[in-house]
């Protein structure tokens, strides 16, 4: 029954935005889609360089030596507003999570300006792979895909001429091994723009999520009729079923961040300057947390060949409202990506889902480093054939406040790759390397190859 209600209200939903704003888009072109792509990686050190694992959907840990990767998708447009395509892929590698595996399975229909998913599917990469957080602190594609249903709004609706409108909501199901097996994910978005010119525009948005049902180890089952559904949505707090600390806050384990940005398109430049900022209850919310987050200034150059794009951002999660006061309510603290209840934390089988700096600890354990400085660059672009890109970033790790690392740890995380285009398909190398005055430096290599047809 809970079920059938969710789809009923995902439903409802597409009809909403789409009646709101549907327009024309251009879609991609129709057809049959197959990709075979093969990596293979050899570092000094017991793990790989930082930036050759992080944010790549989960395909690659930090043990991983190999990758072999097949994906197929067709899709087919019924007109210049309804496009349906469905497409999958499988995943084999070796390391820490070696095995074979689904990296997707998905269905995803387009109506007009409304694009509805179900099954897994990667989300779209953001700010061309460069971003430190994937150009989102809460879900920076660190992890693999998550089971569930996503709908997004492709364009923002005019609500005014001065401001416009864009929404996302999305419904997932967590692995059964972890701490709490089976539990679920409630999203959802809502971003607001004023609109001084065309190539001027200020953005202010909020994302939203709760882990919420499934099955404690302590506390046993945990709500998840329909009408706990509609508590996690308004994040009001449980009934009787609910654990006290749930009954006196809301339901689940919440957790979001706010976005905002400011867009500059000019003849000779794009620049978006942007905070994204992350909370884990009410203090964070209240901005207690500030200045957490990432503060950032991405640029796309419009005359210079050999560049497409640079990024500088400055990281932080080091305040989280406060040093945690244990037995004191109100004061323990943010902990990102952690909660009591919900054990295994912001994860999907066994990556943190957002900011990849954050280091989880195993299955129930806290998080082994929650509290870090970092300042980050990123950069892509071409010469010719020769595609390339970079990251580099100083990282300052301070452990937990209940677990404090005994002296800071100071690292220099730094990557490469350059590839070339065929007829035949894409070679590429890769390179990192990992300098820490706590662990072991090691250096990386790797090489790749990627084959696309289409038809």
């Amino acid at each position: 029954m809970y079920k059938n209600n969710l789809y009923k209200l995902v439903i409802s939903l597409i009809l909403v935005w789409s009646t709101a704003g549907a327009q024309e888009q251009n879609q991609e072109a129709a057809g049959f889609v197959f990709a075979v792509e093969g990596k293979g990686f050899a570092a000094t050190g017991s793990e790989n360089p930082f930036w050759m694992y992080s944010n790549q959907y989960g395909r690659l840990d930090a043990e991983t030596h190999a990758l072999g990767l097949v994906q197929a998708s067709y899709a087919n447009s019924f007109n210049e507003k309804n496009r349906l395509q469905i497409g999958g892929g499988l995943l084999a590698n070796d390391g820490l999570y070696d095995g074979v595996k689904i990296d997707e399975l998905y269905a995803t229909y387009t109506w007009g300006i409304v694009e509805a998913s179900a099954g897994m599917k990667h989300r779209k990469e953001k700010l061309r792979g460069i971003s430190s957080v994937g150009g989102d602190i809460i879900w920076s594609n660190n992890a693999r895909a998550l089971p569930g249903i996503y709908i997004q709004m492709l364009k923002p609706i005019k609500v005014l001429k001065w401001l416009e409108a864009k929404a996302t909501f999305g419904h997932y199901f967590l692995e059964e091994d972890r701490y709490v097996t089976n539990a679920q994910v409630h999203h959802k978005s809502l971003e607001l723009a004023l609109v001084f010119s065309e190539n001027d525009r200020l953005s202010g948005s909020m994302k939203h999520y709760v882990q919420y049902g499934g099955t404690s180890p302590r506390y046993g089952e945990q709500p998840d009729s329909f009408s706990d559904y509609i508590k996690v949505f308004f994040g009001s707090s449980g009934g009787s079923g609910a654990i006290e600390g749930d009954q006196i806050n809301s339901l689940g384990n919440g957790l979001g961040s706010y976005e905002l940005a400011y867009d500059m398109n000019r003849d000779a430049y794009n620049l978006r300057l942007y905070h994204q900022n992350l909370f884990e209850d009410a203090s964070g919310i209240e901005l207690n947390n500030f200045p957490d987050g990432v503060w950032g200034a991405y640029l796309e150059p419009k005359n210079l060949s050999w560049l497409d794009a640079v990024v500088l951002e400055y990281v932080q999660t080091v305040s989280q409202s406060g040093r945690p006061v244990p037995g004191v309510f109100g004061k323990e603290g943010d902990r990102y990506f952690y909660n009591f209840t919900y054990r295994s934390g912001w994860t999907y089988d066994e990556r943190v889902i957002g900011l990849p700096f954050i280091l989880p600890g195993s299955f129930d354990k806290e998080n082994l480093n929650d509290r870090s400085y970092v300042m980050h660059l990123g950069a892509t672009g071409s010469f010719g054939k020769l595609l390339y890109q970079g990251k580099l970033s100083y990282v300052t790790n301070l452990g937990t406040y209940n677990f404090p690392y005994e002296s800071r740890e100071h690292a220099l995380y730094s990557y490469g790759e350059l590839g070339y285009a065929t007829s035949f398909g894409t070679f590429t190398g890769y390179a990192g390397l990992d300098w820490s005055d706590r662990t072991q430096n090691t250096l990386g290599i790797g090489l790749g190859y990627k084959y696309q047809f289409k038809k």
